[in-house]
């Protein structure tokens, strides 16, 4: 008979502390994003974070730097942030969020890493769906 392992009370605690920091990072992008925070999107990713799309058939990569170079050209527009789903297990996670703009929307989908307490986005991989 297997034994059936019940949840203790330390353990919620932790959950919700886990979930808590996990959306500190989730938010950092979700909001800096559309209005083209910088710094508050350099705090969600790690500093060696790559980013990936698809761009007329073939793979195109950034580093954090080259793509928060991008992003601080890009025109504030009005954004609609949400977060789909997130999971985790120990110090590694996922996410999946989009930003809806007035005609296309990013589909991201995260890698998340936990180091020194703080959770951070490790890849990103991005879809442009034009509305």
């Amino acid at each position: 008979m297997a034994k059936k392992i019940m949840k203790t009370l330390a353990t919620k605690v932790n959950a919700e502390e886990e979930k808590r920091l996990i959306l500190l990072t989730l938010n950092d992008y979700l909001q800096g994003r559309p209005v083209i925070d910088i710094e508050r999107l350099r705090g969600a990713f790690h500093p060696d974070a790559y980013i990936r799309t698809i761009i007329e058939g073939k793979l195109v990569q950034w580093t954090l730097s080259q793509y928060l170079d991008l992003v601080a050209k890009a025109t504030i527009q009005e954004c609609q942030p949400e977060l789909l789903s997130y999971t985790w297990d120990g110090n590694t996670g996922a996410a999946h969020v989009q930003l809806t703009f007035a005609t296309f929307r990013f589909i991201d989908r995260f890698n998340l890493v936990k180091l020194d307490g703080k959770w951070q986005i490790m890849d990103k991989i991005s879809y442009q769906e034009e509305l």
